[in-house]
């Protein structure tokens, strides 16, 4: 794709998606549920718009956008959080929160879309932000103006899917520009306690706030014991972060994960956020392990 056709070029990636719409389809119903989703994704493009950005596409419940400049992204990162907080709450016409990631770089343009590691880049950062924050990395933090940088967070380095070395990250704290109190959880559509339900044949083993993490592995003493040849001892763990509930591979041969209506691929010394359902196993392919991890987010 270096073809002049598909000309390369910089700019900031923006990927946000709403938080709450399952639990709200299944609360109020279709019709009501969708009113509130599309009012909200409306709001979003506004609010992308007035920064000087362009929407580039729906994504489920959410859109991707793109800007010339860090700043505009970040600018659009606030202006998001707060539109959505005005918006008018009603009994069933609640608020939804969002988590936003975005990540400047070069991206490669065809038509309006626009493709490349930025892209899968910005996607994950958003799939590890918490509703009513945003996350970016580091490098991106740096293109910042120095009215930014005292609402930055530096976060621990950690392995992303698909980036070999373990990334810096920066937490946008929100709550901490003009009057935002954006993640006051009364705000939004979250009174439901993230839960993990993981499945292998006749076991069952429910995480939440309570039980928060769990080992997976040949290891007697783990969690969920796989008797695989191809799993390690201490093979993988799961953790609560926030409301994501995060698969670590820490074996030798890798985990394979399978989330439903997307391919299966390799955890190699990585980490991955759950989400809705799927399956994962140790050391082989789900379609060929003996010993399936089926696991459901609620």
């Amino acid at each position: 794709m270096s073809d002049s056709s598909h000309p390369a070029k910089e700019c900031a990636v923006l990927f946000a998606d709403l938080v709450g719409s399952t639990q709200l389809y299944q609360r109020v119903g279709d019709t009501s549920a969708f009113e509130v989703v599309d009012r909200s994704i409306r709001a979003m493009r506004i609010a992308v718009e007035t920064k000087r950005g362009r929407v580039v596409k729906h994504t489920g419940d959410g859109l991707m956008a793109v800007f010339s400049d860090a700043d505009s992204a970040a600018d659009a990162t606030l202006a998001i959080h707060q539109t959505l907080k005005e918006l008018p709450s009603t009994a069933e016409q609640q608020r939804l929160a969002v988590r936003i990631g975005f990540h400047f770089g070069a991206v490669v343009a065809s038509g309006t879309d626009v493709f490349g590691d930025t892209v899968n880049f910005a996607a994950r950062l958003a799939e590890l932000a918490s509703p009513g924050k945003a996350i970016t990395s580091s490098e991106t933090a740096r293109r910042l103006g120095p009215e930014w940088r005292s609402v930055l967070h530096a976060l621990p380095p950690r392995v992303i899917r698909g980036v070999t070395r373990p990334v810096e990250l920066c937490e946008l704290m929100c709550e901490a520009v003009g009057e935002l109190t954006i993640v006051q959880s009364d705000h939004f559509l979250l009174d439901t306690e993230p839960e993990l339900r993981l499945y292998l044949d006749s076991t069952s083993l429910v995480l939440n706030s309570t039980r928060p993490s769990a080992r997976i592995g040949r290891d007697p003493a783990a969690d969920l014991v796989v008797g695989d040849t191809q799993s390690s001892r201490r093979h993988a763990e799961i953790e609560l972060r926030g409301d994501k509930f995060v698969l670590i591979d820490r074996s030798s041969n890798g985990t394979f994960v399978q989330i439903e209506g997307e391919r299966e691929f390799l955890l190699s010394r990585e980490e991955v956020v759950l989400r809705g359902r799927g399956q994962f196993a140790l050391g082989r392919s789900c379609s060929s392990s003996p010993h399936v991890v089926s696991f459901v987010c609620i």
